[in-house]
């Protein structure tokens, strides 16, 4: 392996596991892969958590994940993640910010108390963790959440913003490439660290991947690396993750 690699920032962006409805055996691997590379970084674009409690859709009423439950496995979660690199990003994405909503419109009192701030709620206040209500700009490389749903996302990220973008919200595995006056820019949708099945708000087929990032930052450019996961598993660097 090359000095120069070695010597390049790595950033592992993670998005979209809607907890407690995350894939544990997909998130398995993920964990041994960031416990041999020790990133620099860890990005963490939305939509961590689901807020199922806190939704307008219609709910089960048999469905009786509580909002406590789901804060203490999102907690769990960011507890193991700060284990394998202490510079964590979190971005917020349209289902964190189901909290806010909901405070705002059902409990208008409580806004403003310090205890239901985001960051202090879940706890990322307390581990460290940088907390983003928007996006995390490093370099030249936006991370966000993600502002469009539909088909061809990536490059309405791309268009919308006009620098390399990178965020989840879609739950798919997309990328869009441009080249102008400013050089190459770029956008990734990295799919998704939810169960893509079985789930209550799943109804047939869901067109959805699992996935995450992988970047590394030279001084004056950076490399993208798309990591789908199939079936559990993933391959990087010649071995073989996940699956248990």
């Amino acid at each position: 392996m090359s000095k120069k690699y070695n010597k390049m920032k790595k950033i592992v962006q993670l998005t979209d596991l809607h907890v407690p409805y995350h894939d544990e055996k997909s998130l398995n691997g993920v964990y041994d892969l960031l416990d041999n590379i020790r990133p620099h970084q860890i990005v963490i674009t939305g939509d961590m958590y689901d807020f199922y409690k806190l939704s307008k859709f219609s709910k089960d009423p048999l469905n009786d994940n509580s909002l406590k439950y789901e804060l203490d496995e999102g907690y769990k979660i960011l507890k193991l993640l700060k284990s394998f690199c202490p510079d964590i990003h979190f971005i917020e994405g349209n289902h964190e910010i189901r909290l806010k909503k909901y405070i705002w419109e059902e409990a208008p009192a409580l806004a403003g108390l310090d205890c239901l701030n985001f960051a202090e709620l879940t706890g990322l206040n307390k581990l460290d963790i940088k907390h983003h209500e928007e996006k995390y700009i490093y370099k030249s490389m936006r991370f966000h959440h993600g502002k469009y749903a539909s088909g061809n996302s990536a490059k309405k990220e791309l268009d919308n913003y006009g620098l390399s973008t990178t965020q989840g919200h879609t739950h798919r595995i997309e990328m869009a490439m441009k080249t102008d006056g400013r050089g190459m820019i770029g956008s990734w949708n990295m799919g998704c660290l939810c169960k893509c099945e079985d789930v209550e708000y799943i109804k047939g087929i869901a067109d959805w991947q699992q996935g995450f990032g992988m970047f590394y930052f030279d001084d004056d450019r950076f490399y993208c690396q798309q990591i789908p996961i199939i079936k559990h598993k993933f391959i990087f660097g010649n071995k073989l993750y996940g699956g248990e």
